[in-house]
C-alpha cells in the first residue's frame, strides 16, 4: 500500500537509532519491521518523543521495500513484530497456517493507493485495455488493479502487466516506461500534482479493502508485545489529535515538509484502538475474506485459507 517511501528509507532507518546507547542495556529490545508507509506515523513518532524507551522497550526498527517481505524474518525469529498490509498476512498464513497473528489494525488506505495512468492517453480504467500496467504481483496493488479493472469490465487478461514495486512502477510512469501504474504516496501528489498523471482509480473507491496491521509470530513475547500495543496506541491519539505537530515532529526525520505529510494523512484512515477492535471484530475479517478469496482464485494458495484465526485483540489497551 503506500507511503512516505523510499526517498526517505535512509531517514526512516536513522529512526532505530534514536535511543542513546547509554541507556539500551536497561532496555528490553523488541525488532520491529515497517516499510515507509505514511499510516505509520504513530510508529514514527513514538520514536522520535522516545516513547517506547520510556515505557522499558529498545525498539530495533528494520525497514523493507515491500510490506510483506518482513515476515519472512517474523516467522523466523528475526522479527518481533511487522507493521505490515493485511493481505500480506493473509497470503504468508497459506503457507504458514497458525504462526501468524494479526493484534491490532493500524489504518486502511482511502486514497493514498492509486492505479495512475499516463496522462496523455490513460484516463479512465477502460483506457488500460492493452496497455503496460506496472504493479506489484501477489500484493495488496494487483487487488486493487484488479478493483480497478473489473470496474470496467477488464481483466489482467485484457493488459499487459508488469512486475515491479510501487515506488519502481511510480519511477517507469515517470519516464514513460509503463502506460499506467498502481502505486502509492508520494507519488500520486508528484505525478498527479504535475499534471504527468491521472488518477484513474483510488483506494477511496474501495474502503477498508487496503489495511495496514501489526503481525506477530509464535514466537514473539506476548508481554513485551503488549507494551509495544500500548505504546503505540498513545502515540496514534497524539497523531489523531494533533495532526500538524505529528507531522512537524517527523518532518526532520523524514526529509519532508510537514504540510506535505499532512497532506498524505488525508489520504489514510488512521485507527484508535477502539476503532481498531471495531474493525478486526467485523469490516477487516471480511475484507480479509475477500482477499483469501482472491488469492486462491489466482491460485497463489493451495486451498481455502482460515482468516478468522488470524485476529486476536487480547493484547490490545
Amino acid at each position: 500500500m503506500k507511503s512516505i517511501r523510499s526517498t526517505v528509507l535512509s531517514a526512516i532507518t536513522a529512526l532505530a537509532c534514536a535511543i542513546p546507547q547509554s541507556h539500551a542495556a536497561d532496555l528490553t529490545p523488541y525488532r520491529v519491521g515497517f516499510n515507509n508507509w505514511v499510516g505509520f506515523i504513530a510508529f514514527f513518532v513514538a520514536l522520535e518523543r522516545g516513547d517506547f524507551a520510556k515505557a522499558g522497550l529498545d525498539v530495533q526498527a528494520r525497514s523493507f521495500s515491500a510490506p510483506g517481505e518482513g515476515l519472512v524474518p517474523l516467522l523466523s525469529g528475526g522479527l518481533d513484530a511487522h507493521l505490515t498490509t493485511l493481505d500480506a498476512v493473509v497470503l504468508k498464513s497459506a503457507q504458514a497456517p497458525g504462526d501468524l497473528k494479526i493484534v491490532s489494525l493500524i489504518d486502511t488506505s482511502a486514497g493514498a493507493d492509486a492505479v495512475l495512468g499516463s496522462a496523455h492517453h490513460v484516463t479512465t480504467p477502460g483506457d488500460l485495455k492493452g496497455k503496460r500496467v506496472a504493479v506489484t504481483v501477489g500484493e495488496c496493488n494487483e487487488l486493487l488493479l484488479t478493483k480497478a479493472l473489473e470496474s470496467a469490465g477488464l481483466t489482467e487478461k485484457d493488459i499487459q502487466v508488469v512486475n515491479m514495486d510501487p515506488d519502481a512502477a511510480g519511477t517507469a510512469l515517470k519516464a514513460g516506461a509503463v502506460d499506467a501504474a498502481v502505486t502509492w504516496e508520494p507519488w500520486i501528489s508528484q505525478l498527479v500534482g504535475a499534471k504527468a498523471a491521472n488518477a484513474i482509480f483510488t483506494s477511496k473507491e474501495v474502503p477498508n479493502l487496503l489495511a495496514d496491521c501489526v503481525a506477530v509470530s509464535r514466537k514473539s513475547n506476548p508481554d513485551t508485545t503488549k507494551k509495544f500495543l500500548a505504546v503505540l496506541a498513545s502515540a496514534t491519539d497524539f497523531v489523531l489529535s494533533h495532526p500538524h505537530e505529528a507531522a512537524d515532529l517527523v518532518a526532520r526525520r523524514l526529509e519532508l515538509p510537514a504540510a506535505d505529510i499532512e497532506a498524505m494523512l488525508a489520504k489514510v484512515k488512521i485507527y484508535d484502538t477502539p476503532a481498531a477492535r471495531a474493525q478486526m471484530a467485523g469490516p477487516a475479517l471480511k475484507s480479509a475474506e475477500e482477499i483469501a478469496t482472491f488469492f486462491q482464485a489466482k491460485g497463489t494458495t493451495p486451498g481455502k485459507i482460515e482468516v478468522a484465526p488470524l485476529f486476536d485483540t487480547a493484547l490490545l489497551p
